[in-house]
């Protein structure tokens, strides 16, 4: 027989447990687990163990989350509670309950105070262990204190450390770029400004658009070329840590279209197409793009772009485009399209291909980024030959991408955008924009590029 308390405490652990697999089911990009198949399982048991190193079995992993039904509902041991907390960027069960408790007496209006900041998930189950007799609540606290107050030392040192090593990196050098916005093309200039202690130190430059450049301790200016329209973050590397940034700016008057072909990094091919802005689309025909130079024998993308400042808020807005990608054909298997949105500080950029071709997909959200090459990102696998619709919504730093109105994923991202400064739609081989809105959320100011 179960007493009371029991009863309650086992109602509170479920209630975290419930919240937990919500926030795992959101991590994991499909936050509607009745659509769960039997694949999302044991691609949740890979994703899983490859951040938390704990494997937990697809069938554990039913049973957590309602899949599989029992008697009694099932309650999983602390070790898979613990990976799971980690897996949306908690320590461990503990520190999970403890911040969740916090969250929900602050929403509830309630104080917090220094007993509820020390709880662990044994103390946190039931509110009213916070007004227990106090020698009860001593005796049960004291280990606990006792074991708070070494990791928080040990973690103080260790953050002191970090904090040491990071101002050591960030005051090596700064990188500057005295001319960041120009036309296309655009000769940036940047400048290397090395600290005291620092001069002979050896930097590289990851100037955003693929490329790079070492810089050795006697260099203290060096100039890239820019061929391409749009918002480049170039960044200044000291070895494996990023120390500094820069951003170079490309500015369009209104819509361009630029070529260019796999493996030919030496040139790109801007591209004169006035039949393919006539009634409101933007399109690039075969023939236009033989006549700008490309062998459309081979692979080739041709990129639509559209930079200016926008006054659009970058953590608030909504794009939707209908997008016809090209039909298969030599040098085009996979019938791409990409959007970008260049954002002040960052930017969001997520690839659609044929189911097939899921491999090759991208997708980044700011500091969030997927590769099709290590995570499934089949949920962006989309035949779009005969046309299709693609929305990026983004609310309060929450992205949510659409194709053909039905949501594939949802994401929460930190490192804000702040304001737009244009768009880019890339397609493999031809493709056509038969229409482009994006507006912002809160103002509803429209995009100039719209059509």
């Amino acid at each position: 027989m179960v007493s009371k308390n029991g009863q309650q405490e086992m109602t509170d652990h479920f209630h975290f447990l419930d919240i937990c697999c919500r926030l795992v089911s959101e991590a994991y990009g499909k936050p509607d687990r009745s659509r769960w198949t039997n694949g999302d399982y044991v691609e949740l048991e890979r994703t899983l163990f490859k951040k938390s190193h704990v494997r937990i079995s697809p069938n554990t992993l039913k049973r957590i989350f309602g899949k599989i039904k029992t008697d009694a509902r099932y309650y999983p041991q602390k070790a898979t509670r613990d990976a799971l907390a980690y897996y949306i960027d908690f320590r461990d069960w503990e520190d999970f309950v403890r911040v969740t408790t916090m969250e929900e007496r602050i929403r509830a209006g309630a104080p917090v105070n220094e007993q509820l900041l020390n709880l662990t998930a044994e103390t946190a189950v039931i509110p009213d262990e916070l007004v227990r007799p106090a020698d009860k609540r001593v005796t049960m606290l004291r280990p606990v204190y006792i074991i708070l107050v070494v990791v928080l030392l040990a973690a103080m040192v260790w953050a002191i450390w970090l904090m040491l090593q990071q101002e050591h990196s960030q005051t090596s050098a700064s990188l500057v770029c005295r001319n960041p916005v120009g036309e296309n093309p655009h000769s940036a200039v940047f400048g290397i400004h090395r600290k005291a202690g620092h001069t002979d130190a050896a930097f590289t430059i990851m100037f955003g658009d693929g490329k790079r450049r070492k810089i050795g301790p006697e260099d203290s200016v060096y100039t890239h070329y820019y061929e391409r329209p749009g918002r480049y973050y170039a960044t200044l590397w000291e070895g494996s840590v990023v120390i500094d940034t820069a951003v170079v700016y490309l500015v369009t008057n209104g819509w361009t279209a630029t070529g260019s072909m796999m493996h030919d990094t030496t040139r790109v091919y801007p591209v004169i197409y006035p039949e393919g802005r006539r009634q409101g689309r933007q399109f690039v025909s075969t023939a236009a793009a033989v006549h700008a130079g490309i062998d459309t024998n081979r692979t080739y993308f041709m990129e639509f772009t559209n930079t200016r400042q926008t006054g659009i808020d970058g953590d608030n807005f909504e794009l939707t485009a209908t997008v016809k990608t090209s039909p298969e054909r030599a040098g085009v298997r996979c019938s791409e399209v990409g959007i970008t949105v260049f954002g002040e500080s960052s930017f969001h950029a997520f690839d659609v291909m044929r189911p097939g071709c899921v491999h090759w997909i991208d997708l980044q959200l700011s500091e969030l980024q997927k590769s099709g090459q290590h995570d499934d990102l089949s949920f962006l696998g989309a035949d779009l030959r005969n046309g299709g619709r693609l929305t990026l919504r983004v609310a309060d730093k929450t992205a949510r991408l659409s194709i053909n109105g039905r949501q594939v994923y949802q994401v929460r991202y930190t490192k804000p955008l702040h304001e737009l400064y244009g768009v880019k739609v890339q397609f493999a081989g031809v493709g056509t924009i038969d229409s482009f809105q994006l507006r912002d959320l809160k103002t509803k100011k429209p995009f100039p590029g719209n059509f």
